[in-house]
C-alpha cells in the first residue's frame, strides 16, 4: 500500500485529476448559487416598482456579474 501512494504515476495523473474534479464540483455549486441570486433579483425587481433610474443600476450590476460567471466558466 505505500508503495501505491509514492507511485509517481498515481500522484501525477490520478491524484491531480480528483483535485481538479473537486474544483470543478465547487465551482459548479458557486456558478448555481449565482444563478439562484440572480432569480432572486428577478423576483424583487418583479415585486418592487422601482424607478427606471433604479431599474438601469440593477441591470447594469447584472451584467458585470453575467458576465464574471462567463469568464469562470470559460
Amino acid at each position: 500500500m505505500k508503495n501505491f501512494f509514492e507511485d509517481e504515476f498515481i500522484n501525477k495523473r490520478v491524484f491531480s485529476r480528483l483535485v481538479k474534479e473537486v474544483k470543478k464540483d465547487q465551482l459548479d455549486k458557486t456558478i448555481n448559487e449565482i444563478d439562484y441570486f440572480n432569480e432572486l433579483q428577478r423576483h424583487l425587481l418583479f415585486r418592487c416598482d422601482f424607478t427606471s433610474e433604479q431599474n438601469k443600476e440593477l441591470d447594469f450590476i447584472k451584467k458585470i456579474n453575467n458576465a464574471k460567471q462567463q469568464n469562470i466558466q470559460a
